[in-house]
């Protein structure tokens, strides 16, 4: 399984739009062998309101790609303002998208049982915190 991951749409980059990522599932000749990586940081710098609408940018993800094919997610935070479509992830909580969003993503329903994979910037000693942070929001 390969999969791709949402991106925030700086540059030239493809897949800042669920539109695009479904273009690239559509034209490929294994089609069943893709999923989607959904980044946290990149989806709202992109434009998708994970802060305020997670449920929405969830449904709008299922109807145009479909939550079969969500496979993982990249958990970060965004030092950028919502929709700057640039890339530059932050530890957990100290930016633009908040622990309280963080918290509503590792808990959700549609993600919760998902693989998350900690994408901060960090040293190990700062991966070890934030893991214990995150474990304090979702301890199972």
């Amino acid at each position: 399984l390969v999969l791709l991951e949402t991106m925030s749409g700086k540059g030239s980059e493809v897949g800042s739009r669920f539109e695009e990522l479904r273009a690239i599932i559509d034209r490929v000749a294994l089609p069943d062998k893709l999923g989607v990586c959904f980044d946290t940081c990149h989806t709202n710098d992109a434009g998708y309101d994970v802060v305020h609408d997670l449920d929405g940018v969830l449904s709008e993800f299922d109807w145009v790609i479909g939550l079969h094919r969500l496979k993982a997610v990249h958990l970060n935070d965004s030092k950028n303002p919502f929709a700057s479509h640039k890339d530059r992830h932050e530890k957990i909580g100290q930016g633009t998208l908040s622990l309280d969003a963080v918290e509503k993503v590792i808990t959700h329903p549609l993600l919760r049982d998902l693989p998350f994979y900690l994408e901060t910037p960090n040293e190990l000693d700062g991966y070890a915190a934030e893991i214990s942070q995150l474990r304090q929001i979702r301890p199972d």
